[in-house]
């Protein structure tokens, strides 16, 4: 029982690490980029976008490095499950919604296409290299289409509220303290990511749970705090757009930033993913399931922005709540 409790702070500790060193990441970036006189909307593009999803890429990266690929796949869908349910819900509760019709016409189906593509990727319970090619391939054009999109003024990124002031004649102090907190906020991450996955890794096998589910839950929530963060302040701040924008772009970020790149670097393996495709007719294997859960959720909020008239109120909002703890239930009464 000791062990356990010390593992679980040692979660916490990681989660910690975690927020406050993509926190300390996004303030070392916005600085040099202000000191390199980069454009806001670029700071929002890159550094803000980036900062909220180097969680999920640090604990994916560490965890398919110590050959928990299980825990990579569960982090990435869990993540998202909680983006759309947990956090897109409490901030509809909080606040309705108000969505933008560009996120409506582009980066919402943008995002079902992406999630039903990962889907068919991984429905086998692996992401080869080949697959997750894919991924990366997907992300390049997301990024030059995006930065097209910017040039026509289309898009809408996340960005401060207000970029630090800095002093023309103290250019190269302000690089080197931005350098500083970048490098900083990488070693908080990494720290987190060390700490999360090793404590997850434990608490599943003292569990008798699979790797994945833990990803699928503690992990996923753990790591979507930042996300959870900034989209709650901007949705009482009346930055809907930023709000909804946020919640897309990590799910985006999550797929082909996360699962792409370091599914490249390893082949990426579900270990609960017992029976093989079509063993069992009509019944679906755990992944399947999870998936199918996924893709579920991302089409009921498709549907809520096309009904609601771009607009999520508090009722959907409980729906959204509701239908992660169905889906939580669901995958824990399924170890």
């Amino acid at each position: 029982m000791i062990v356990i409790l010390g593992q679980s702070l040692l979660f916490l500790l990681g989660v910690g690490f975690l927020v406050g060193g993509a926190y300390v990441l996004v303030a070392g970036g916005t600085r040099m980029a202000v000191v390199l006189k980069v454009p806001a909307v670029v700071v929002g593009l890159t550094v803000v976008a980036f900062g909220t999803s180097a969680p999920e890429l640090f604990v994916s990266l560490v965890g398919a490095f110590k050959g928990s690929t299980g825990l990579v796949l569960g982090n990435v869908i869990g993540s998202n499950v909680a983006n759309l349910g947990l956090i897109l819900g409490l901030s509809a509760i909080l606040r309705p919604v108000i969505v933008e019709k560009g996120l409506t016409r582009r980066e919402v189906p943008l995002m079902l296409g992406v999630s039903v593509v990962f889907a068919y990727l991984c429905w086998d319970g692996t992401i080869s290299r080949r697959d997750a090619l894919v991924l990366v391939f997907g992300f390049a054009i997301f990024m030059v289409w995006t930065l097209r999109s910017l040039e026509r003024g289309q898009v809408i990124v996340p960005t401060l509220d207000k970029l630090p002031e800095i002093d023309p004649d103290h250019r190269l102090r302000e690089l080197v303290k931005g350098s500083g907190q970048v490098l900083l906020g990488i070693v908080g991450l990494a720290a987190g990511g060390h700490f999360i996955v090793g404590s997850a890794i434990f608490l599943a096998q003292k569990m008798g749970v699979s790797e994945t589910l833990i990803g699928l839950t503690i992990v996923a929530v753990g790591t979507s705090l930042p996300e959870l963060a900034t989209t709650v302040v901007a949705s009482l701040r009346n930055q809907d757009d930023l709000a909804l924008g946020n919640i897309v772009g990590s799910n985006l970020f999550n797929i082909l930033a996360v699962a792409g790149p370091v599914g490249v670097l390893w082949d990426l393996n579900v270990e609960d993913n017992l029976e093989p495709v079509g063993s069992i007719p009509l019944q679906p294997t755990p992944i399947q399931a999870q998936l199918a859960s996924m893709l579920l959720l991302t089409i009921l909020v498709f549907v809520m922005i096309i009904l609601g008239r771009n607009r999520i109120g508090r009722l959907r909002g409980f729906v959204l709540l509701a239908t992660y703890g169905l889906i939580m239930l669901l995958w824990t009464s399924t170890k």
